[in-house]
């Protein structure tokens, strides 16, 4: 017979909570987020935490879910969509910016040096 867990041996909801808070800094963020919704550091702490994790996917669709579901945030909620879509915009812009050049193939490299025979040859 398998026995059932005692209160003492099953986890509580709080304690799986802070068990993926630990595991996720960004699921932490958010929910010191909920609690701290007009202090525009904890919005900045969770779009940095997003951009240096590459999960501002996640962050956007974080934010359209509160600005859908709560009327009361969802005005602040847009702007902070609008901050995340002008970081992504940076981004993709640095991205751009240090793209390295493609390199000469082989076969380029061999036909420059037969042309360049050819014409020290004529």
């Amino acid at each position: 017979m398998a026995e059932e867990p005692s209160d003492e041996e099953a986890p509580s909801d709080e304690a799986a909570g802070e068990a993926d808070d630990e595991a996720d800094p960004l699921l932490a963020a958010f929910r010191e987020l909920e609690t701290r919704w007009d202090d525009p550091a904890a919005h900045k702490k969770v779009l940095a935490l997003g951009d240096t994790l590459d999960r501002l996917a996640e962050v956007g669709k974080r934010y359209r879910e509160i600005e859908a579901e709560d009327p009361a945030r969802a005005e602040g909620a847009k702007k902070q969509i609008d901050a995340l879509l002008g970081l992504a915009l940076t981004r993709v812009a640095q991205t751009e910016k240090t793209t390295i050049k493609p390199t000469k193939s082989r076969m380029e490299w061999v036909a420059f040096g037969v042309s360049a025979s050819l014409i020290a040859a004529a």
